[in-house]
């Protein structure tokens, strides 16, 4: 009957219309998460180069030293988060993400074993080793931008 049919048309209608729906609520999720991502990315950009600045034209080895103890902490957790990212990726991906991650934080160990050197460089000296601590962490910047 007309009736019948019509009744089967209207529930493929429906039935197309509420996958279509949830179609578009899980890219709306997925875009959603991609800008979470992308907005977390650039606060953790925004706060290393809050602390680059510091250190850049930190007056005294303290403050220097402070600005550098802060800007390794905020490594620490970047590299913390790809960390994360990486184990939620599957084989050579995840393997090769892994070993970037580890050949980044043994740069910034690299560079936090410096820092003792630097507090203790006598006169001007701390300059010149400021110079070279700023030059290795735009190193460990490239690179992590890099992988």
């Amino acid at each position: 009957s007309s009736s019948a049919d019509a009744k089967s048309r209207m529930q493929r209608y429906i039935e197309t219309v509420r996958r279509d729906e949830e179609s578009a609520r899980a890219s709306a999720r997925e875009r959603e998460a991609a800008i979470d991502e992308t907005l977390e990315q650039l606060d953790n950009e925004l706060e290393l180069a809050e602390h680059r600045v510091a250190a850049e034209f930190a007056a005294t080895q303290d403050q220097f030293t402070d600005a550098l103890e802060a800007e390794l902490r905020r490594w620490d957790a970047y590299l913390d988060r790809m960390q994360a990212k990486a184990a939620a990726k599957i084989g050579a991906a995840r393997e090769r993400a892994e070993v970037e991650i580890a050949e980044l934080r043994q740069r910034r160990v690299s560079i936090g074993k410096s820092l003792p050197h630097v507090g203790r460089a006598a006169g001007g000296g701390w300059r010149d080793a400021k110079k070279r601590v700023l030059a290795e962490l735009d190193e460990l910047k490239n690179e992590a931008d890099a992988a």
